[in-house]
Order: structure tokens, then sequence, then C-alpha cells
């Protein structure tokens, strides 16, 4: 099913990043700097007002996109939808990889309902849509979150938390949960921060591309990823939402949300300590509650939540309603339910997808958003309520678990 979207569909944001970056790199150009079109391979320009089409993320993504490039070059034809068929199998195998390893945890401990987690997750319409559609990389980074699951605490466990660091830096909130062990435990931890931190050190000096500067170098390319917010799914979408409706002036929301974005850094390090304290690391169910704890803080203080990060909230809660609390799955369906509604509704019907094919689906999107701005944003300030709603509620019953006696 996935591989039937992968060749036609993209975000003409995102995976346009994604084009631009594999072709330039192999020429030499700085992923951290902004990508021109690439002539034969792009098929939008969405990038307007302070954005600018480059990489956000550590250099395994844009190396990964280097080599697919070099691939298509050999094998492609010069025909580029070879080349976005190309760009999503990392991702799709990715995500079907990481329904198997879901299916694999779980059965360890619930053989009858493996069966189940692995069907939820290949035919999610949300994991189909991150994955082949929108063509995010999510899954990949969860993948190597899960191995660190499986393996055995201590430098094991710590260098797989280290590697899906460095594949999206997303999962380095799960850091202290994932490296902390009974023994050598600031070993673990310096394995689990070295990993990321070395490979990008060695891949940007052997590449030579620029680290400081004023504009467009790594440092400030990733610097900036911290001060998104906004829809659709976060929490700050109310105070945005107050501010479009002229409830809170613009200086007033401007001084607030300076300082606001980076409140997650550290809620997120209280939530790892106070984790760490009530469930602990040394049984299978304290560390996927510590890991829950965690996600679900960043995803309630966290500036912008893109909906592609429920990737993690969505595969730890399938593991803890499917081994421990069996009730939870309704829980699971809610939040689905909204990710998806904040999906159709930031993404206008799924319109802007398939400008590979319809180079026109970004004007009709405009339009469509123009005659029904105020009640899109309605909406995605209901959808943001609704799934702090639900976070809220899943860490509060996990709060209440604390000190419960488990063995698994």
């Amino acid at each position: 099913m996935r591989e039937a979207f992968s060749f036609w569909t993209g975000h003409p944001f995102d995976f346009e990043i994604w084009v631009r970056t594999g072709y330039w790199v192999v020429r030499g150009y700085s992923p951290y700097a902004p990508l021109p079109y690439a002539p034969g391979a792009s098929f939008a320009n969405d990038f307007g007002g302070i954005f600018h089409a480059a990489i956000g993320y550590l250099p395994f993504w844009p190396l990964l996109l280097a080599g697919i490039y070099e691939l298509y070059s050999g094998v492609g034809f010069g025909n580029r939808f070879v080349y976005y068929f190309l760009l999503k199998q990392p991702v799709i195998f990715a995500d079907v990889l990481l329904a198997f390893v879901l299916f694999v945890y779980v059965k360890r401990y619930n053989p009858d309902l493996a069966p189940k987690v692995l069907v939820l997750w290949l035919f999610s319409p949300i994991t189909i849509i991150v994955s082949a559609i929108w063509g995010t990389f999510d899954s990949m980074a969860m993948l190597f979150v899960m191995m660190a699951l499986l393996a055995p605490a201590g430098r094991a466990r710590s260098a797989w938390e280290g590697i899906a660091a460095f594949v999206k830096s997303i999962p380095v909130i799960f850091v202290l949960p994932l490296s902390y062990s009974r023994e050598n435990r600031w070993v673990s931890f310096a394995v689990a921060l070295g990993v990321p931190v070395l490979l990008t050190t060695v891949i940007i000096y052997v590449a030579g591309w620029p680290v400081t500067g004023q504009q467009y170098s790594v440092i400030t390319t990733l610097a900036n990823t911290l001060q998104e917010y906004g829809f659709p799914l976060s929490l700050w979408g109310t105070w945005v939402f107050l501010n479009i409706v002229k409830v809170i002036p613009d200086p007033t929301f401007q001084g607030v949300i300076g300082w606001g974005v980076y409140l997650w850094i550290p809620a997120v390090v209280a939530a790892s300590l106070v984790a760490s304290r009530w469930f602990g690391s040394e049984t299978q169910r304290g560390l996927v509650q510590s890991l829950l704890f965690v996600i679900l803080t960043f995803l309630l203080v966290r500036g912008q939540v893109n909906e592609q990060y429920s990737i993690y909230l969505l595969a730890l809660l399938l593991i803890d309603a499917a081994l421990w609390n069996p009730k939870r799955m309704r829980l699971f369906y809610a939040v689905s339910g909204v990710i998806i509604a904040a999906i159709v509704t930031n993404n206008i019907l799924l319109i802007r997808f398939v400008t590979p094919i319809y180079p026109n689906a970004l004007q009709v999107e405009t339009s469509l958003i123009a005659s029904v701005n105020l009640l899109r944003s309605v909406l995605l300030w209901v959808e943001g309520l609704a799934f702090s709603g639900l976070n809220l509620w899943y860490l509060a019953a996990l709060a209440k678990e604390r000190r419960g006696g488990f063995e698994l």
C-alpha cells in the first residue's frame, strides 16, 4: 500500500527539501545553506517569509539523500518520479520494519496481542501518510529507539539511543531513561550523547560545511528549529489563536513566545529526572513509562508539535496498551483520530501532497485557505486542545501508577 503512494506524492515543503538536498549535496553544497531549485528534480517552491530550503537535521539525513541521488543518477533515466520513489524507500522500509520490531517486542510478553499491534501500525492512516505520502523519516528514528528497548541495559542500549538521535535529533529527549543503568551510568550517558556528537563533528569537518556564521551555517540552521511555534498540535496554538483573533496584542504575544519556545528543554530534563525516580529503568514497564512520561511532556510544552511527532507517542502507547493497560487501546484510537483530523485540517484535505503531479495544488490550497482561514484556525486550535487534553490525561494516569511494584 505504501509503495502505491511513493513516487507521485510528497510534501511541497519537507519533501521538496529532500529533493533539493540530494541534488545539491553531491555537487558540494552545504545542506545547511539555502538550496536553490534543483533542475529536473524539484516540483515546488513553498518557501516564503522566514523559511528557506535548508535541512534542519544532523548530517545523517542529508548524506543519505545524497547517496540516493547518486543511485538515481545511475538508474533513474532522468525521470524525477524514479528519484521520488527512491527517496521514499528508506522511509517506507523503516516504517514497515518498525511495525515488525513492535510485533517482536510485544510478542515477548503478550503473544496474543502482537499481531494486532502489527496490523494497527501497518494500516494506520497516520503511519501511511507520514512515511509514504509526506515522506518524513520519524519512523526511522523510532525504529532505533525500539532497538534500544530490545537491547540490554548499559552501553548497547545507549549506543542504539545515540544512533536514534543521530538519525533525527528528537530521540535525544530519551537520552536519560535509555542511558540509565545500575553500573557505569556515566559511561552509558557519554556513549548515548557521544555517538551523534562525534559522528556529526566528523562528517561536518570532512565535508567542510560552515559551522558558524551570521547566516546559514550548521549552528544557525539547527538553532532556528528551536524557535518554531504554533499549529497544529501544540498547546501554544492557543496563544497563537488568541493573537489571531486579537485577544492577545502583538507585543504581549511576542514577549511571551520569545522565551516560551525554549521551555520544553528544561521541561524534558525535569521530566526525565522525575521519571527515573518514579518509574526507573530496571524493568521494561518502568522504562516504557519513563519514555512515555518524557514524550508526553515534550508534546505538551514544545512550541510547535508537527503531526509526525506523534509517531514516537503512538508506538510507545501501543506497547503500553498491549502489555499492561489494555483499556488504553481506546486512548490510542482517540489520539489517532485527533491526529488524523489535524493532518487533514492543517494540510487542507491533503491537497498539497499531490503537488509532484499537479503543480497548481498549492494555488488551489491557498484559495481554499483564504475562504476558510478563520474556520481552519478554529479547528486547528480545537484539535490542538484535544490532543493536549488527551496527553494531560495520560500524563496524570502515568503519575498515579508510580511505585506500582511491577516485575515485567
